[in-house]
Protein backbone atom coordinates (compact mmCIF):
# COMPACT_ATOMS: atom_id res chain seq x y z
CA UNK A 1 0.00 0.00 0.00
CA UNK A 2 1.23 3.51 -0.79
CA UNK A 3 1.49 5.39 2.47
CA UNK A 4 0.34 8.97 2.99
CA UNK A 5 3.89 9.82 4.08
CA UNK A 6 4.89 9.84 0.42
CA UNK A 7 2.87 13.02 0.11
CA UNK A 8 5.22 15.89 0.91
CA UNK A 9 4.51 19.47 1.91
CA UNK A 10 6.66 22.52 1.35
CA UNK A 11 5.95 25.63 3.32
CA UNK A 12 5.36 28.85 1.43
CA UNK A 13 4.81 31.69 3.91
CA UNK A 14 3.52 34.13 1.27
CA UNK A 15 0.70 31.82 0.28
CA UNK A 16 -0.05 30.20 3.63
CA UNK A 17 -3.31 32.12 3.80
CA UNK A 18 -4.24 31.17 0.26
CA UNK A 19 -3.65 27.44 0.24
CA UNK A 20 -3.66 26.65 3.95
CA UNK A 21 -0.65 26.41 6.23
CA UNK A 22 1.45 24.74 3.56
CA UNK A 23 1.47 24.36 -0.17
CA UNK A 24 1.19 20.74 -1.17
CA UNK A 25 3.36 19.16 -3.82
CA UNK A 26 3.72 15.55 -4.86
CA UNK A 27 6.83 13.43 -4.77
CA UNK A 28 8.70 10.16 -4.85
CA UNK A 29 6.87 7.93 -7.33
CA UNK A 30 4.11 7.69 -9.88
CA UNK A 31 1.56 6.19 -7.52
CA UNK A 32 2.07 8.42 -4.49
CA UNK A 33 -0.40 11.07 -5.63
CA UNK A 34 -3.85 11.07 -4.04
CA UNK A 35 -6.09 13.95 -4.97
CA UNK A 36 -8.01 13.93 -1.70
CA UNK A 37 -5.40 16.28 -0.24
CA UNK A 38 -6.26 18.90 -2.86
CA UNK A 39 -9.95 18.31 -3.59
CA UNK A 40 -11.91 21.53 -3.87
CA UNK A 41 -8.90 23.84 -3.92
CA UNK A 42 -8.67 26.89 -6.19
CA UNK A 43 -7.23 24.80 -9.03
CA UNK A 44 -10.10 22.31 -8.82
CA UNK A 45 -12.62 25.14 -9.04
CA UNK A 46 -11.01 26.54 -12.20
CA UNK A 47 -10.59 23.08 -13.73
CA UNK A 48 -14.16 21.98 -13.05
CA UNK A 49 -15.83 25.22 -14.10
CA UNK A 50 -14.01 24.78 -17.42
CA UNK A 51 -15.00 21.11 -17.63
CA UNK A 52 -18.68 21.85 -17.03
CA UNK A 53 -18.63 24.50 -19.77
CA UNK A 54 -17.12 21.97 -22.20
CA UNK A 55 -19.58 19.21 -21.30
CA UNK A 56 -22.63 21.44 -21.53
CA UNK A 57 -21.55 22.71 -24.92
CA UNK A 58 -20.95 19.23 -26.33
CA UNK A 59 -24.33 17.82 -25.27
CA UNK A 60 -26.16 20.49 -27.25
CA UNK A 61 -25.91 18.12 -30.24
CA UNK A 62 -27.99 14.95 -30.13
CA UNK A 63 -25.21 12.71 -31.43
CA UNK A 64 -23.48 10.55 -28.80
CA UNK A 65 -19.92 11.21 -27.68
CA UNK A 66 -17.06 9.56 -25.84
CA UNK A 67 -15.77 11.07 -22.61
CA UNK A 68 -12.32 9.67 -21.87
CA UNK A 69 -10.52 10.63 -18.66
CA UNK A 70 -6.90 9.58 -18.31
CA UNK A 71 -6.32 10.32 -14.60
CA UNK A 72 -9.68 9.98 -12.87
CA UNK A 73 -8.90 9.76 -9.16
CA UNK A 74 -11.65 8.65 -6.77
CA UNK A 75 -14.40 10.56 -8.52
CA UNK A 76 -15.79 12.09 -5.33
CA UNK A 77 -14.30 13.43 -2.10
CA UNK A 78 -15.29 13.94 1.52
CA UNK A 79 -14.04 17.36 2.60
CA UNK A 80 -14.08 16.24 6.24
CA UNK A 81 -11.82 13.22 5.82
CA UNK A 82 -8.23 13.12 7.07
CA UNK A 83 -6.68 14.00 3.70
CA UNK A 84 -8.77 17.14 3.16
CA UNK A 85 -8.48 18.22 6.77
CA UNK A 86 -4.71 17.73 6.77
CA UNK A 87 -4.19 20.39 4.10
CA UNK A 88 -7.39 22.43 4.32
CA UNK A 89 -6.94 23.54 0.72
CA UNK A 90 -10.68 23.46 0.02
CA UNK A 91 -11.11 26.25 2.58
CA UNK A 92 -9.30 28.61 0.21
CA UNK A 93 -11.11 27.19 -2.82
CA UNK A 94 -14.70 25.98 -3.05
CA UNK A 95 -15.52 27.05 0.51
CA UNK A 96 -14.79 30.69 -0.35
CA UNK A 97 -17.23 30.84 -3.25
CA UNK A 98 -19.94 28.43 -2.10
CA UNK A 99 -21.84 31.03 -0.02
CA UNK A 100 -22.07 33.29 -3.10
CA UNK A 101 -23.13 30.60 -5.56
CA UNK A 102 -26.41 32.36 -6.38
CA UNK A 103 -24.58 35.61 -7.16
CA UNK A 104 -21.89 34.30 -9.48
CA UNK A 105 -23.98 34.02 -12.61
CA UNK A 106 -24.98 31.44 -15.23
CA UNK A 107 -21.42 30.46 -16.21
CA UNK A 108 -21.10 28.79 -12.80
CA UNK A 109 -24.58 27.25 -12.62
CA UNK A 110 -23.81 23.70 -13.91
CA UNK A 111 -20.76 23.59 -11.63
CA UNK A 112 -22.70 24.57 -8.52
CA UNK A 113 -25.73 22.43 -9.42
CA UNK A 114 -23.56 19.31 -9.50
CA UNK A 115 -22.00 20.10 -6.12
CA UNK A 116 -25.42 20.78 -4.64
CA UNK A 117 -26.58 17.41 -5.97
CA UNK A 118 -24.16 15.53 -3.71
CA UNK A 119 -24.71 17.60 -0.55
CA UNK A 120 -27.63 17.95 1.83
CA UNK A 121 -29.55 21.22 1.82
CA UNK A 122 -27.02 24.07 1.70
CA UNK A 123 -24.13 22.14 3.19
CA UNK A 124 -20.69 21.58 1.70
CA UNK A 125 -19.43 18.22 2.93
CA UNK A 126 -18.66 16.50 -0.38
CA UNK A 127 -16.88 17.65 -3.52
CA UNK A 128 -17.12 15.98 -6.94
CA UNK A 129 -14.16 14.92 -9.01
CA UNK A 130 -14.17 15.21 -12.79
CA UNK A 131 -15.80 11.77 -13.30
CA UNK A 132 -18.71 12.80 -11.09
CA UNK A 133 -19.24 15.99 -13.10
CA UNK A 134 -19.14 13.97 -16.32
CA UNK A 135 -21.53 11.23 -15.18
CA UNK A 136 -24.05 13.78 -13.91
CA UNK A 137 -23.89 15.90 -17.07
CA UNK A 138 -23.67 13.42 -19.92
CA UNK A 139 -26.62 11.52 -21.38
CA UNK A 140 -27.60 7.87 -21.68
CA UNK A 141 -26.35 7.73 -25.27
CA UNK A 142 -22.88 8.96 -24.30
CA UNK A 143 -20.02 6.66 -23.29
CA UNK A 144 -17.56 7.27 -20.46
CA UNK A 145 -14.18 5.58 -20.11
CA UNK A 146 -12.45 6.41 -16.82
CA UNK A 147 -8.82 5.43 -16.21
CA UNK A 148 -6.98 5.43 -12.89
CA UNK A 149 -3.68 3.71 -12.13
CA UNK A 150 -3.48 4.14 -8.33
CA UNK A 151 -5.02 0.96 -6.80
CA UNK A 152 -6.75 2.63 -3.84
CA UNK A 153 -8.04 5.52 -5.95
CA UNK A 154 -9.31 3.07 -8.56
CA UNK A 155 -11.10 0.98 -5.93
CA UNK A 156 -12.98 4.10 -4.80
CA UNK A 157 -13.69 5.10 -8.41
CA UNK A 158 -15.35 1.74 -9.05
CA UNK A 159 -17.77 2.39 -6.16
CA UNK A 160 -19.04 5.69 -7.58
CA UNK A 161 -22.68 5.51 -8.75
CA UNK A 162 -22.97 5.33 -12.54
CA UNK A 163 -26.64 6.42 -12.77
CA UNK A 164 -27.30 3.80 -15.45
CA UNK A 165 -24.87 5.58 -17.77
CA UNK A 166 -22.45 3.76 -20.07
CA UNK A 167 -19.45 3.93 -17.74
CA UNK A 168 -16.34 1.78 -18.01
CA UNK A 169 -13.60 2.05 -15.38
CA UNK A 170 -10.08 0.87 -16.09
CA UNK A 171 -7.17 0.35 -13.70
CA UNK A 172 -4.74 1.34 -16.43
CA UNK A 173 -2.34 3.92 -17.79
CA UNK A 174 -4.66 6.60 -19.12
CA UNK A 175 -2.29 7.83 -21.82
CA UNK A 176 -1.97 4.31 -23.22
CA UNK A 177 -5.75 4.00 -23.17
CA UNK A 178 -6.08 7.32 -24.97
CA UNK A 179 -3.82 6.05 -27.73
CA UNK A 180 -5.81 2.83 -28.02
CA UNK A 181 -9.32 4.31 -27.89
CA UNK A 182 -9.11 7.07 -30.48
CA UNK A 183 -10.68 7.63 -32.87
CA UNK A 184 -13.91 6.55 -31.14
CA UNK A 185 -16.79 5.08 -33.13
CA UNK A 186 -18.94 8.02 -32.02
CA UNK A 187 -16.62 10.38 -33.98
CA UNK A 188 -17.17 12.94 -31.20
CA UNK A 189 -15.35 13.11 -27.91
CA UNK A 190 -13.86 14.98 -24.99
CA UNK A 191 -10.49 13.71 -23.81
CA UNK A 192 -9.82 15.04 -20.30
CA UNK A 193 -6.18 14.75 -19.22
CA UNK A 194 -5.54 15.65 -15.59
CA UNK A 195 -2.13 14.28 -14.52
CA UNK A 196 -0.37 14.95 -11.24
CA UNK A 197 2.89 15.84 -13.02
CA UNK A 198 4.83 14.07 -10.28
CA UNK A 199 7.60 13.22 -12.73
CA UNK A 200 9.27 16.02 -14.66
CA UNK A 201 9.32 13.77 -17.73
CA UNK A 202 5.54 14.13 -17.95
CA UNK A 203 5.90 17.71 -19.17
CA UNK A 204 7.48 16.24 -22.31
CA UNK A 205 5.67 12.91 -22.55
CA UNK A 206 2.10 14.16 -22.26
CA UNK A 207 2.20 16.61 -25.21
CA UNK A 208 3.74 13.80 -27.29
CA UNK A 209 0.86 11.49 -26.32
CA UNK A 210 -1.66 14.20 -27.19
CA UNK A 211 0.04 14.77 -30.54
CA UNK A 212 -0.23 11.06 -31.33
CA UNK A 213 -3.91 11.01 -30.37
CA UNK A 214 -4.64 14.20 -32.30
CA UNK A 215 -3.08 12.69 -35.42
CA UNK A 216 -5.70 9.92 -35.23
CA UNK A 217 -8.62 12.00 -33.95
CA UNK A 218 -8.20 15.63 -34.96
CA UNK A 219 -11.85 16.59 -34.43
CA UNK A 220 -11.92 15.62 -30.75
CA UNK A 221 -11.84 18.12 -27.91
CA UNK A 222 -8.77 17.67 -25.71
CA UNK A 223 -8.46 19.37 -22.32
CA UNK A 224 -5.15 19.20 -20.43
CA UNK A 225 -4.79 20.57 -16.89
CA UNK A 226 -1.36 21.48 -15.51
CA UNK A 227 0.05 22.97 -12.28
CA UNK A 228 2.16 26.12 -12.26
CA UNK A 229 5.14 24.97 -10.20
CA UNK A 230 8.29 25.41 -12.27
CA UNK A 231 8.73 27.96 -15.06
CA UNK A 232 11.15 25.77 -17.02
CA UNK A 233 8.71 22.85 -17.03
CA UNK A 234 5.81 25.10 -18.10
CA UNK A 235 7.88 26.41 -20.99
CA UNK A 236 8.66 22.83 -22.02
CA UNK A 237 4.98 21.92 -21.83
CA UNK A 238 4.04 24.98 -23.89
CA UNK A 239 6.51 24.07 -26.62
CA UNK A 240 5.17 20.54 -26.68
CA UNK A 241 1.55 21.63 -26.91
CA UNK A 242 2.32 24.04 -29.73
CA UNK A 243 4.04 21.16 -31.52
CA UNK A 244 0.78 19.18 -31.51
CA UNK A 245 -0.14 21.29 -34.52
CA UNK A 246 -3.79 21.76 -33.59
CA UNK A 247 -5.73 24.09 -35.85
CA UNK A 248 -7.33 25.76 -32.85
CA UNK A 249 -6.25 25.75 -29.22
CA UNK A 250 -6.84 27.83 -26.12
CA UNK A 251 -4.47 28.24 -23.18
CA UNK A 252 -5.80 29.44 -19.86
CA UNK A 253 -3.59 30.15 -16.86
CA UNK A 254 -4.51 31.50 -13.44
CA UNK A 255 -1.79 32.66 -11.04
CA UNK A 256 -2.13 33.50 -7.37
CA UNK A 257 1.08 35.53 -7.27
CA UNK A 258 2.80 38.19 -9.35
CA UNK A 259 6.12 36.35 -9.35
CA UNK A 260 7.02 32.66 -9.13
CA UNK A 261 7.23 31.29 -5.59
CA UNK A 262 7.95 27.86 -4.16
CA UNK A 263 5.12 25.36 -4.51
CA UNK A 264 2.08 25.41 -6.76
CA UNK A 265 1.15 29.05 -7.29
CA UNK A 266 -1.24 28.63 -10.18
CA UNK A 267 -2.77 26.29 -12.69
CA UNK A 268 -3.54 26.20 -16.36
CA UNK A 269 -5.44 24.37 -19.05
CA UNK A 270 -4.82 23.70 -22.71
CA UNK A 271 -7.97 23.06 -24.73
CA UNK A 272 -7.67 21.80 -28.30
CA UNK A 273 -10.73 22.43 -30.49
CA UNK A 274 -12.40 24.64 -27.87
CA UNK A 275 -16.04 25.66 -28.31
CA UNK A 276 -16.27 29.14 -29.79
CA UNK A 277 -18.02 30.32 -26.61
CA UNK A 278 -15.38 29.06 -24.19
CA UNK A 279 -12.90 31.96 -24.12
CA UNK A 280 -15.60 34.50 -23.26
CA UNK A 281 -17.17 32.21 -20.66
CA UNK A 282 -13.86 31.54 -18.94
CA UNK A 283 -13.01 35.24 -18.93
CA UNK A 284 -16.25 35.91 -17.07
CA UNK A 285 -15.50 33.10 -14.62
CA UNK A 286 -11.91 34.13 -13.92
CA UNK A 287 -12.84 37.80 -13.52
CA UNK A 288 -15.17 36.67 -10.74
CA UNK A 289 -12.74 34.21 -9.15
CA UNK A 290 -9.96 36.81 -8.90
CA UNK A 291 -12.00 38.56 -6.22
CA UNK A 292 -11.97 35.39 -4.09
CA UNK A 293 -8.58 33.79 -4.75
CA UNK A 294 -5.85 36.13 -3.46
CA UNK A 295 -7.76 39.28 -4.48
CA UNK A 296 -5.73 42.22 -5.68
CA UNK A 297 -2.76 40.03 -6.58
CA UNK A 298 -4.03 37.08 -8.62
CA UNK A 299 -4.09 37.31 -12.40
CA UNK A 300 -4.89 35.23 -15.46
CA UNK A 301 -4.17 34.92 -19.15
CA UNK A 302 -6.28 33.54 -21.99
CA UNK A 303 -4.40 32.90 -25.22
CA UNK A 304 -5.66 31.73 -28.61
CA UNK A 305 -3.28 29.47 -30.54
CA UNK A 306 -4.36 28.91 -34.14
CA UNK A 307 -2.48 27.23 -36.97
Amino acid sequence: MIKDTLHKSYENPLLSGILGETLQTTALNMLSYQHGYHAGNFADVIKHVTLTRLLNYLIQKDKPLLYLETHSGKGQYDLRDKQSEKTGEYKQGIQLIWPDRKKLGPVFKPFFDTIKNMNQENGLRNYPGSPYFAIHTLRNQDRLYLCELHPAEFEALEQMPHLNKKVHTSNSDGLASMKALVPPPEKRGLIFIDPSFERKEEYKEIPVAIKQAYAKFSTGVYCLWYPVVNKKFIEQLTRGMKDVGAKKALRIEFNLTLAPKEGMTGCGLWIINPPFTLADEIKIALDSLRSYFNPGVSSYIIEQHDN
